[in-house]
C-alpha cells in the first residue's frame, strides 16, 4: 500500500466519523481568501510582464519571475478548488 493510499484511507475514515468537519463559515472564508490571493497574484503577474517588456534585457530574471507567479497562482487556485470539494463533501 502506498503512502498516498494509506493517507486517503485514514482521511476518509476520519471524515466518516465526523472528526474532520470544519465550520462552513471557516471554509467559505478560506475559499474567498484563496481566490483573492489568486487575483492579486494574477495582477502582480501582469505587472511583471509589463516590467519585462519595458526593461527587456536589463531585467534578466523577469521572465522567471513571471513564470513563478503563474505557477503560484495555479497552485493556489488548485488548493481553493480542493477546499471547495471538501466543503461540498461535508454538505
Amino acid at each position: 500500500m502506498s503512502d498516498d493510499t494509506f493517507i486517503n484511507q485514514v482521511m476518509d475514515g476520519l471524515k466518516e466519523q465526523g472528526v474532520l468537519m470544519m465550520p462552513d463559515g471557516f471554509i467559505d472564508q478560506l475559499i474567498i481568501t484563496l481566490h483573492a490571493n489568486v487575483t492579486i497574484i494574477n495582477t502582480m503577474t501582469q505587472l511583471a510582464e509589463i516590467e519585462v517588456k519595458m526593461l527587456g534585457s536589463l531585467l534578466p530574471t523577469g521572465s522567471r519571475q513571471v513564470e513563478s507567479l503563474k505557477e503560484l497562482s495555479k497552485n493556489i487556485a488548485e488548493i481553493a478548488f480542493n477546499v471547495e470539494d471538501v466543503r461540498n463533501d461535508q454538505r
